[in-house]
């Protein structure tokens, strides 16, 4: 019988259990927590296994994938290097199929640094920025390879040094002008990837990164100054060679026997005439028989009146009393033109040591006397044997004229090897001996940057330049006797990005003992300093915004005339000296503020001597 209260709401009520017993909750509460820790122990455990296993996994496909891209990396650079230098000898050939081998290793550089790995490494401190730095240079190179270099490659091909040897006096100038664009545009490309690789910093990179990193870097900017200079070429050499019309050139021959700022005395003068691609000497002038204006042919600065004076605007020998070619190219065409007429439309230089390099490539030539010139022997004999042989200046001057046209006709009549004939021109430029000057602006503002602008600069990006100049003060020819060397070391880089170089310039004169018995023509006049001796004017040029700290002088008396030239301080001095004696400055030379790179010094080419020299920066080492 059930109780009348009780309803349906009951009928499924669960039976209430007894209370546990409080020993056996807690068991249970404690049995529970250890299952429920083990639980917990097993999963991080499992992850953390797992974790180590991607770590590790991520860490072996890393550096798989590094090995293999610094292996290829490794044979791009080779590439590289084998590939300018068959561009340069011209080998089409074979630097097709280098260029396929580059395309090849580059590829597999740039697969290499991608993916996940890659990412995530590179997010990482202390290993992000090595991981950054390779994957940005096997991407540039990868870029370079696939993009750049195989429109170069076509258009160097259309412009083979082969095919732009004068053929009957004429040079076809089509191929140069259609190529043009591409060479053009793949130097813009190659400019990009080098910036690209220059813009690394490589000071916090493991040394086992670093290094392969900046050889790579150095050889980019190598092809970057080649591309460059071909496309400065394919855009001038057209114009400049009379496709758009003629043109007239002076030549200015410059004689080391006779020293001058960028060289020597301009003994000899040459026009040039070019139209349509052929080139032709036209004409010729004895440096002498341009001369005594009554005013200089261009207002000359008050810095210039006073390290070279009036002489560097009236004679047409004394232009290059100033460092800056480009000035002398245009005191050049302006006294040209008040003197004989008609319209200059640029001044190029040569001396007789660039004449011989081009003489060993084009062979000897003939001249108007019977004889023969070669390469071995043209400095000597137009410097110095010329005036033992030949008594009477004029014939000198003849026999200068004579031979500084035989050489040019060899070269634009196609004598020789075309590729060796550049390569002589090229080197030529680099040891300051050849240098191009353009009255046209554009022109000009593009060859000013080349080692055919010759212009006076105080700093080239962030290298100091110093200028080390001698101006002969004898009127005489014993300057083929005169040597000068430059002993330099970048010692110091300061705080404010400055550095210090210590340099040591010394002249020695090596004439024989006897100068004084020497035809009267080549020592010149005993009313400027004794027969047989030498007076020399050396200017010492300051890098931009910095000075000469200190000077010692060698034999007294101490001390330099100051000026400032164009911006930049100038320190003169002047020897006279005995044959066997020597004089020397020693200099300390502080450069402007943040010129970290490497010294250039830029020097007068000698008979002997090549030119420029280029130190280690102080802030590098």
């Amino acid at each position: 019988m059930t109780h009348p209260g009780w309803g349906s709401d009951w009928d499924g009520q669960p039976v209430p259990e007894a209370p546990q017993h409080p020993e056996t909750v807690r068991r249970r509460r404690t049995s529970y927590v250890r299952e429920r820790r083990r639980r917990t122990v097993h999963r991080v455990l499992l992850g953390c296994g797992l974790a180590l296993l991607v770590v590790v996994g991520l860490g072996v496909w890393l550096v798989t994938d590094a090995l293999r891209a610094a292996g290829a990396l490794e044979a791009a650079r080779a590439d590289v290097k084998d590939l300018q230098a068959q561009v340069t000898a011209g080998d089409s050939a074979a630097a097709d199929k280098t260029l396929v081998q580059l395309q090849a290793h580059s590829s597999t550089a740039a697969r290499s640094t991608r993916g996940p790995a890659w990412t995530l490494a590179g997010v990482l401190p202390w290993v992000g920025p090595n991981v950054r730095a390779v994957h940005t240079v096997a991407d540039a190179v990868d870029d370079l390879a696939q993009n750049a270099l195989p429109s170069l490659m076509q258009a160097t091909t259309l412009v083979d040094p082969a095919a732009l040897a004068p053929v009957d006096g004429r040079v076809d100038l089509r191929p140069l002008q259609d190529a043009a664009p591409a060479i053009v545009a793949a130097d813009d490309s190659v400019q990009l990837t080098a910036q690209r690789l220059e813009d690394l910093d490589t000071s916090s990179l493991l040394a086992l990164v670093a290094e392969p990193v900046e050889t790579l870097r150095d050889q980019v900017a190598d092809v970057a100054v080649t591309t460059a200079t071909a496309a400065r070429a394919a855009l001038l050499v057209p114009a400049m060679m009379g496709a758009e019309g003629p043109r007239n050139y002076l030549v200015l021959v410059q004689n080391n026997a006779e020293q001058r700022a960028t060289g020597g005395i301009p003994g000899s003068v040459l026009l040039l005439h070019a139209d349509a691609g052929a080139v032709t000497v036209v004409g010729e002038r004895a440096g002498g028989s341009l001369s005594g204006l009554a005013e200089p042919a261009l207002p000359l600065t008050d810095a210039e009146n006073a390290l070279f004076g009036t002489l560097l605007g009236t004679d047409m020998r004394d232009v290059t009393f100033t460092p800056d070619f480009p000035r002398s190219g245009a005191l050049a065409k302006a006294i040209w033109e008040q003197k004989v007429g008609g319209t200059i439309d640029g001044v190029l230089s040569m001396d007789p040591v660039a004449l011989g390099l081009v003489l060993k490539a084009t062979g000897p030539v003939a001249l108007s006397d019977g004889s023969t010139l070669g390469g071995d022997d043209a400095a000597q004999t137009l410097l110095n044997q010329v005036y033992l042989d030949i008594e009477d200046p004029q014939e000198q001057d003849a026999f200068f004229s004579d031979t500084s046209r035989s050489v040019f006709s060899a070269v634009v009549g196609g004598q020789g090897d075309a590729p060796a004939v550049m390569g002589a021109l090229a080197e030529a430029a680099r040891q300051g001996r050849l240098m191009v000057w353009s009255a046209d602006e554009d022109e000009q503002a593009s060859l000013a940057p080349t080692v055919l602008g010759g212009a006076l600069r105080g700093v080239d990006g962030d290298s100091p330049v110093i200028g080390v100049y001698l101006n002969d003060g004898t009127q005489a020819k014993v300057g083929y006797y005169l040597d000068l060397t430059v002993d330099a070391e970048a010692t110091e880089c300061r705080p404010d990005g400055s550095q210090i170089v210590h340099a040591v310039v010394t002249l020695a004169y090596d004439a024989p003992a006897d100068a004084a018995e020497l035809p009267s023509y080549l020592v010149g006049l005993d009313d400027i300093v004794p027969l047989g001796d030498i007076r020399t004017n050396v200017l010492i040029y300051a890098p931009d915004g910095g000075g000469i700290e200190s000077v010692r002088v060698k034999p007294e008396p101490q001390g330099l005339n100051a000026q400032l030239h164009d911006g930049l301080g100038v320190g003169a001095r002047t020897f006279t000296l005995k044959p066997g004696e020597s004089g020397t400055l020693d200099l300390q030379i502080v450069t402007g503020r943040k010129q970290t790179g490497n010294v250039h010094i830029r020097t007068t080419p000698t008979a002997r001597q090549k030119g420029d020299v280029v130190l280690g920066s102080a802030c590098e080492k």
